[in-house]
């Protein structure tokens, strides 16, 4: 019976997948496994795998997908409190469903246990041995592959690792054992975090500012969160989400700007560094940040967060801000409760900033509009109503609050308008040569048109479009009417984040041996192809379905 149960996400899979090759491939695994039992009575191994069945389920009939290692590594990042406020009122139905489900699985595992059900029969050899050399074939070949990456030329290695991928795709499409890899390959990539953070330390970029600068300098990265293009007014949002920033002088916006990824985890490391786009999933790139760069050049750099500080499960994000020489989060509740509020990095950015340091580069990571929306904004931003502020019990995945997500969520946006242009006007009272860049991390669905999906991490085109700009001081205008210029030019160009590095270094005229920093908005800009999602060209990626999911 419980080899049945296991089947059971497999079968869902089929469903919306149409593909009945896996699905068939995770039945003869699972007889593999009984062949090596042999009997039922050491079921109790199984059990793990049983007892998160439903959840294995949620997740295929919200997304229509298995597990993967970015989900899980989204899941380990996720409080409880969190993790309550996605399911929403329906998390006691939940609790007392997934009860009954332990004492179903923990019943047939103890009548297995009394009346095991045992492979006599001479078949069974025949299936290990069937097994044996079919898994000892798909290892052989997965080395085989490995050595010739090793030798290949960079053409040959893309196909030989997307061929290499496609067998771990596969695999990872089964239940029980798809899981399994995924939860190694997670553990791997942790590990290559840790790996890369040690190995980066000898890295040098050996920057240098190619000017000697006489007055007061301050280069700014606003990190956004969950912030999409089309819900700002600066972008042609019927509603008035942008009443501050729309009316700053110097802001350049950035109407066709795209993340890389759908997910912090992975979009960040590519803000912050050279990594390609087409690597966006391997973590252990080997340079060091903006950070380190901006350092070398003499810069002092700093890291405000209101993120989650780093600790048992280490992220991708905190390896960068490792780099900072001064390193703050700010958010002290942990998100117990509402959590603090983005302005809250206003008070310590002026702080900073009104330092006796002549050269500075700060980085300011916010919360942005990140789920809970109603914890992102205070009561007299409560303009767009009804919102989640005014009910309780909801679900960011039930569509029948699809108003009040919306609506709360443009709230975040009213708000992170009120921060952003905070941090200008900081700037401004400071009378200095002064640069910001703010891009959003990705983007969002909120039940969009027909598509009943909600939340980030989906390869949709809402969660890939984001909002982005630039703004200079009058002073960095001055001295900079070239790199004013070219960056109005390229301003409507087809951005993605990978500009954000090469901009930022060029702003602050800060040279690096062998990158001519093609890709700065200050420069002229060449087309180039936006790569996402690990190596998609998304302008000539196809757009599918009710939530338009890139292909």
């Amino acid at each position: 019976m419980l080899y049945l149960l296991l089947v059971l996400p497999n079968l869902a899979l089929v469903i919306y997948t149409q593909d009945i090759t896996t699905f068939l491939f995770s039945l003869i695994v699972l007889v593999y496994l009984y062949a090596i039992l042999k009997t039922t009575r050491y079921n109790i191994i199984l059990l793990p795998f049983v007892f998160i069945v439903p959840f294995h389920l949620y997740y295929i009939f919200l997304y229509h997908a298995v597990l993967s290692e970015q989900i899980l590594s989204i899941v380990l990042e996720t409080d409880l409190q969190e993790a309550w406020q996605f399911v929403g009122a329906k998390i006691y139905v939940f609790i007392a469903l997934f009860f009954l489900w332990v004492m179903f699985c923990l019943y047939f595992c103890y009548k297995n246990f009394k009346h095991p059900k045992n492979w006599q029969h001479r078949s069974r050899y025949w299936i290990l041995a069937v097994g044996f050399i079919h898994f000892s074939f798909m290892f052989f070949l997965q080395q085989q592959i490995s050595r010739q990456i090793d030798q290949a030329t960079e053409a040959q290695e893309n196909f030989l690792v997307r061929e290499k991928n496609g067998f771990l795709q596969d695999l990872k499409q089964t239940y029980p054992l798809g899981l399994i890899v995924s939860i190694y390959d997670l553990w791997i990539e942790q590990q290559k975090i840790q790996q890369a953070f040690q190995h980066n330390q000898k890295f040098k970029f050996n920057a240098q500012q190619i000017k000697n600068p006489t007055q007061k300098e301050v280069y700014i990265l606003v990190i956004g969160e969950t912030s999409r293009r089309s819900n700002w007014q600066l972008n042609g949002y019927v509603r008035g989400t942008n009443p501050q920033l729309s009316q700053q002088r110097h802001l350049v916006n950035f109407p066709n700007f795209l993340a890389i990824s759908t997910e912090t985890r992975t979009s960040i490391p590519v803000m912050l560094t050279r990594k390609p786009a087409q690597q966006v999933y391997q973590f252990n790139f080997n340079e060091k940040s903006i950070l380190s760069a901006f350092k070398e050049a003499g810069f002092k750099t700093y890291w405000l967060s209101m993120q989650q500080q780093f600790g048992a499960f280490d992220t991708s994000t905190s390896v960068y801000a490792k780099e900072a020489e001064y390193m703050q989060f700010l958010n002290h509740t942990d998100y117990k409760n509402s959590g603090g509020l983005d302005t809250v990095l206003l008070p310590e950015l002026t702080r900073i900033i009104q330092n006796d340091e002549n050269k500075q580069f700060i980085v300011l990571h916010t919360l942005g509009s990140h789920y809970n929306y109603a914890h992102r904004y205070s009561k007299e931003f409560n303009h767009f109503r009804p919102s989640l502020t005014d009910i309780s019990g909801y679900s960011l995945q039930d569509i029948k609050y699809k108003q009040e997500l919306l609506n709360s969520y443009d709230n975040s946006i009213l708000f992170t308008d009120q921060m952003l242009n905070g941090v200008i006007e900081a700037l401004k009272k400071q009378n200095i040569v002064a640069f910001m860049l703010y891009s959003s991390d990705h983007g969002e669905d909120l039940f969009d048109q027909n598509c009943e999906q909600s939340g980030h991490g989906l390869r949709t085109v809402n969660n890939l479009e984001i909002s982005g700009f630039a703004w200079y001081s009058d002073k960095y205008a001055q001295i900079n009417p070239k790199k004013i210029a070219q960056l109005h030019h390229n301003a409507s160009n087809r951005l993605n984040q990978k500009i954000i590095f090469p901009t930022l270094l060029d702003a602050a005229d800060i040279y690096l041996p062998k990158d001519p920093l093609d890709k700065s908005m200050l420069k002229k800009l060449d087309v180039y192809p936006r790569f996402v999602l690990g190596g998609i060209n998304y302008d000539t990626a196809l757009k599918e379905g009710k939530c338009q999911e890139i292909r």
